[in-house]
């Protein structure tokens, strides 16, 4: 006997196969396979296996380790038994390597298919080569068959061996994943010598403090404006209020799931930082990714890129509470308006039922397969995309100022292309920022122990959004009868303003639900121990949420096109607007516009000269045609 190697051209015939002759091919008597013992398994193809310490493993044990070890628990210890397995690649034995890692998961760590599924596709895939392409079913059917061939495998050990090595067990004590100076801070709390800027009422700034009511914006109390001091002091090109936005979707996520006022607001921000090109929009994001790190919180942030709905989905799968940093999101929404790729052209529903969803229960789409739709507890989306002015408004169109979307989210605008800046660019995180939090980070919320809240205290040792995870409990944020006059006073503002331009009315719906989002984040990051919503801090809410949407209204609306055709409208405009009073020549505009063709620009001036929009008039040489726009001639003719 030995091996049999059949290549190509050659094939194996098993009965009962039919011959061409018709005959049926048959065993032997005496050789069917049920009449023959199994071969014996050849000790020179066995994997050396370290011995077991059977002690550990009757089934007594592991029925006592099962109860004794929470689920959260299971997957910490499946997660760091993950990092060190081989991964999948391609031509070396991938799938094996596959197989044997959703065998550890389903029989070693005792894990649900669901559950097993998620690590594996959010910590081992990601290391394989290639990778499986989740978003593709094909290759999502084949990664998901290992985990069902798997399950039907018994394996040599005894169910959940790999519980009770001590080398996957993981720590749940604070100590050793909080800061230092986070256990400092609790400690100081316990003894009452918290730092008071952290601790009780804080002395809200009041608009009269500042120069402009933008200087007031830019400067809000507790944590939110200390990160935002450190971001802008290390800026080389400052841009406050962009950093106001960015810092607020960050702390949005850190407070995500953990607290709420009485109506159920949660903390999850939509924000847009729109800029002029060169003018340090890439500073923010670059700094919170740094304090993340530093912090020991880098599983707050998710993918700077998002290739479709589903992967949304995944992602908050794993981390319910996630911060979406985003370059580029005109870009982004440009080629969802294109409907090119179907993958994407879902994401802009995804993340507006996901805004009204954060304090209860999503369920993504159903499938044939049922273990294919995604569960996600109390999501906590926070997005903070950045964009020129002219990617923006590409991406945008007027069916969006009436659908919902853009509703939803908060456009911070700057003109300003500041002057650069060296002095404190290689500032490192302050600690006190970073433990502070790091200490948020790692707080669990317990409101049923009939303790104090730091008594409580305990790194979180849940962190998925599935069903199968104990819903998280918050911190009930009081807000008092001056912030509660001033939130329904805003209210019934917006709706009146909406009565008077019925357009715009969608864009004020949502005025005092975000307002009282900023104003959760500003009361959280105020006073650690029994954050209070007061009269000053809702005030800075609405009238922050006012400015951003006037602003966005009286600025942006304007140009907003409903086709691609007032898009290039736009575009030669903005060219003969920049010639100013002196006007341009239709070189000039040749020059600035060759994306068109000479129909195309003729056209187009043609319609804008007809609409008065655009004025001309021979040069003064008489060579030539110069051309306004209505606002820039007015000037000359005043």
């Amino acid at each position: 006997t030995g091996i049999d190697i059949r290549g190509n051209g050659y094939y194996v015939l098993l009965p009962p196969s039919i011959h061409p002759n018709r005959g049926i091919y048959s065993w032997s008597v005496g050789c069917e396979p049920w009449s023959l013992p199994l071969a014996e398994y050849p000790d020179w193809m066995r994997p050396e296996i370290p011995p077991l310490d059977k002690s550990k493993c009757s089934q007594s044990g592991i029925v006592r380790v099962a109860q004794e070890i929470s689920a959260s628990d299971r997957i910490k210890r499946a997660s760091f038994y993950l990092s060190e397995c081989d991964p999948a690649i391609q031509g070396l034995g991938g799938h094996d390597k596959l197989l044997w890692a959703s065998v550890a998961m389903v029989h070693g760590f005792l894990l649900s298919d669901r559950e097993t599924l998620a690590i594996l596709s959010g910590e081992y895939n990601p290391r394989c080569i290639p990778e499986w392409d989740l978003s593709q079913s094909g290759d999502r059917k084949d990664f998901e068959r290992k985990i069902k061939e798997a399950r039907k495998l018994t394996p040599k050990f005894p169910k959940g061996w790999l519980l009770n090595d001590p080398a996957y067990a993981t720590p749940i004590e604070p100590s050793l994943k909080v800061s230092e100076g986070a256990l400092k801070m609790i400690r100081d709390f316990q003894e009452k010598k918290i730092k008071p800027e952290y601790i009780g009422p804080v002395t809200i700034a009041t608009p009269n403090n500042f120069r402009s009511e933008l200087e007031y914006f830019q400067n809000p109390p507790g944590l939110v404006g200390d990160i935002c001091k450190w971001i802008n002091k290390t800026a080389l090109k400052k841009q406050p209020f962009i950093t106001l936005a960015c810092t607020l979707t960050f702390c949005g996520s850190l407070f995500g799931r953990k607290v709420r006022d009485y109506l159920g607001s949660r903390t999850n921000l939509y924000c847009m930082g729109i800029i002029l090109s060169s003018g340090g929009k890439a500073h923010a994001p670059n700094q919170i990714r740094k304090l993340c790190e530093h912090a020991g919180c880098l599983d707050l942030l998710g993918g700077d890129e998002a290739a479709s709905d589903a992967a949304i989905e995944c992602r908050l799968e794993r981390n319910p509470s996630t911060l979406f940093l985003w370059d580029e999101i005109g870009l982004l929404l440009s080629y969802i308006q294109s409907g090119s790729n179907p993958h994407l052209t879902r994401i802009v529903s995804l993340l507006m039922k996901l805004y009204s969803l954060a304090g209860t229960v999503y369920k993504g789409r159903e499938y044939a397969s049922d273990d294919k739709q995604r569960t996600i507890i109390q999501p906590c989306c926070c997005i903070y995309g950045t964009s020129t002015p002219s990617r923006f408004l590409e991406g945008i169109t007027l069916d969006e100022l009436q659908d919902g979307w853009l509703s939803r989210c908060l456009v911070f605008e700057s003109d300003e292309n500041p002057p650069k800046t060296r002095e404190n660019y290689s500032e490192q995180v302050p600690s006190d920022i970073s433990d502070l939090v790091n200490l948020w980070y790692f707080r669990e919320i317990n409101t049923t122990s009939g303790k104090g809240d730091i008594e409580s205290f305990t790194a979180f040792q849940s962190r998925t959004g599935t069903a199968l995870a104990k819903p998280p409990e918050q911190m009930i944020i009081a807000t008092t009868k001056d912030a509660e006059h001033r939130f329904i006073n805003f209210d019934n503002e917006s709706i009146e303003i909406g009565k008077e331009n019925p357009d715009l009315a969608c864009l004020w719906a949502k005025t005092e639900e975000n307002a009282r989002k900023i104003s959760i984040i500003i009361a959280a990051g105020t006073d650690f121990e029994k954050p209070i919503i007061t009269g000053p801090i809702a005030e800075y809410s609405c009238r922050l949420i006012k400015y951003i949407l006037t602003q966005f209204v009286n600025k942006t609306v304007p140009k907003i096109v409903s086709s691609k055709v007032d898009m290039n409208k736009q575009k030669i405009l903005e060219i003969v607007k920049k010639s100013g009073i002196r006007g341009c020549l239709n070189r000039d505009i040749t020059r600035s516009a060759r994306w068109s063709t000479r129909k195309q620009r003729n056209e187009l001036l043609g319609d804008l000269i007809e609409s008065g929009e655009i004025i001309t008039a021979p040069s003064p040489s008489g060579k030539g045609i110069l051309f306004w726009t209505y606002e820039n001639f007015q000037k000359i003719t005043q």
